[in-house]
């Protein structure tokens, strides 16, 4: 992560309500935050959300800087919990007699990153996100 995106981050953490995420998101903040956070596939995860055509929903997301530890997501106060809502789309379907698969709807997406900028994943698409190279997927329809 960028030393600017840490800086942003570390402002936030000044300017946000102790240990609640602030009722509305700075949606710069949280633009600049997913721009500064490197991906496996080489790209940000800002880009990698786009050319995956993943659904952002910048209103049910959430940045929360803590004030106290959080034991439970293995964080310390400082740290920043970045929860995004997304929407996945559907997997394209199999050659052959099948159900076109469901698309993946408001599924939270939850890392945490620490004061020197370090983001580790929580959650299932947190960790294929951030880690898993390219494609996506197991075949070129995810190839992003």
């Amino acid at each position: 992560m960028s030393r600017t995106a840490i800086a942003v981050l570390l402002l936030a953490a000044l300017a946000a309500p102790a240990g609640a995420a602030p009722a509305t998101l700075n949606t710069k903040l949280l633009d600049k935050t997913l721009d500064g956070i490197q991906t496996a596939a080489g790209i940000s995860l800002a880009k990698r959300l786009a050319s995956c055509n993943i659904v952002l929903h910048k209103d049910q997301s959430s940045m929360e800087t803590l004030t106290a530890p959080k034991p439970d997501y293995g964080a310390k106060a400082g740290d920043t919990v970045l929860t995004l809502v997304l929407d996945f789309p559907p997997v394209p379907k199999q050659v052959g007699p099948s159900l076109p698969a469901p698309q993946q709807k408001n599924v939270k997406a939850i890392w945490i990153i620490d004061k020197t900028g370090k983001t580790t994943a929580l959650s299932a698409w947190a960790n294929v996100l951030l880690n898993r190279p390219v494609p996506l997927g197991y075949d070129a329809s995810n190839n992003c």
